[in-house]
């Protein structure tokens, strides 16, 4: 399924890419220089193929060189859709003009109007893509506060800290979690929850033992807590080198199973509904026998699916991510589709779903139309 959506999307790639030279060359090559040809079609093949060669030659090109095309092809994959969506946008209005003349005859006949626009898109995609790129390395911290309705014994409040999709690999390194460290310790949190996709796929035990011992250093007096996400390929091992490190660290890794924590409230841990996860994960309602559901009832789960299931089940609040909010816009019109929520806070009644966009990055290492993040959430309690 996979491989099917790779080709998919590399055949989309390959007609934006198509769209892009044939535009450009119109515009500018067909009656420019030898020299300026050259120069065209350069830029144009450093543009549009180290993304699928990153992609094809992730096997057998050696590895340095790999992460190495996939942060430039991140990069200009991005691009290259932005690129098509101007020029597309610059078609429309002149397939517009030539039913319904509206645009001005000294621009439409000047000479220099395709030089104008060609450097016009391509500001316009560097200054976005440039923005990008910034944007995915400033974290912000996301505040909310709910408040259920129910007894939780001496405890009057609880703030949790929540992260999602780090995304520890080649691109997301210790060195940019520092910063996650200091900003879970800046909100305070009673409890932090750890919410999938820890990793961006399997990790060597070097790199496992050195994120556990990053996230080992996060201090809350009720702890750290962890579920798999749909990357998190090292948890789905009970005996991983992650699994072993998290341990050693003092982090819990929940799957399908609870805690009740302090006597006050039960934490809810799901695995991630992996098809070739085995066993499959358990149902909510036989996950949770043996829960007190008069108690507060907080479900940590690595996808935003499965509320009606949860509000039945007496759950107070749920913590996602998986989402990213699309991570590039316009991709969260898409998150905004398949998901009820694929970012901030649904109530029903007494259920409360927050969903984060993520601290880190999958594929292009760039955030457009959203902000990755720590959530703060402040649990008032009757």
């Amino acid at each position: 399924m996979w491989g099917l959506i790779i080709t998919l999307f590399l055949g989309l790639y390959a007609l934006m890419s198509f769209y892009i030279g044939y535009r450009g060359w119109k515009m500018l090559v067909q009656t420019a220089s030898c020299y300026n040809r050259i120069l065209f079609w350069a830029v144009f093949f450093l543009l549009v193929l180290p993304f699928p060669a990153a992609e094809l030659g992730e096997d057998v090109l050696p590895a340095s060189i790999v992460t190495c095309l996939t942060v430039w092809g991140g990069y200009s994959m991005v691009a290259v859709l932005y690129a098509f969506l101007l020029l597309l946008m610059i078609d429309v209005v002149r397939l517009m003009d030539q039913r319904v003349s509206f645009l001005p005859a000294y621009i439409k006949e000047h000479k220099k109007t395709p030089l104008f626009l060609a450097i016009l898109v391509a500001s316009l995609v560097l200054a976005t893509v440039a923005y990008g790129g910034w944007n995915a390395r400033h974290p912000v911290v996301t505040e909310y506060e709910v408040e259920v309705n129910k007894d939780a014994g001496s405890m009057k409040q609880l703030r949790i800290a929540m992260v999602s999709d780090i995304h520890y690999g080649s691109i997301i390194r210790a060195e940019r979690l520092n910063r996650l460290v200091e900003m879970i310790h800046e909100t305070r949190p009673d409890i932090v929850l750890l919410a999938g996709d820890l990793t961006d796929g399997r990790l060597p035990p070097e790199d496992a033992r050195k994120l556990a011992e990053v996230l080992g250093r996060i201090q809350a007096p009720y702890g750290t807590f962890a579920v798999p996400g749909n990357h998190d390929r090292d948890l789905r091992e009970k005996d991983s080198e992650f699994m072993r490190s998290l341990k050693e660290a003092g982090i819990r890794v929940l799957k399908d199973n609870y805690v009740s924590v302090g006597d006050s409230f039960y934490l809810i841990g799901r695995d991630d509904p992996n098809r070739r996860s085995v066993p499959p994960r358990l149902e909510l309602n036989e996950l949770m026998k043996g829960v007190d559901s008069s108690k507060p009832l907080i479900l940590l789960d690595h996808q935003p699916i499965d509320l009606e299931k949860a509000q039945a089940s007496g759950i107070d609040l749920q913590l996602s991510g998986h989402t990213h909010r699309g991570q590039i816009f316009p991709a969260n019109l898409i998150t905004g589709w398949i998901y009820e929520l694929d970012w901030g806070l649904l109530q029903k009644g007494t259920y409360h779903l927050i969903v984060s966009c993520g601290y880190g990055t999958w594929g292009p290492p760039l955030r457009i139309g959203n902000q990755p993040e720590v959530v703060s959430v402040t649990l008032t309690f009757k």
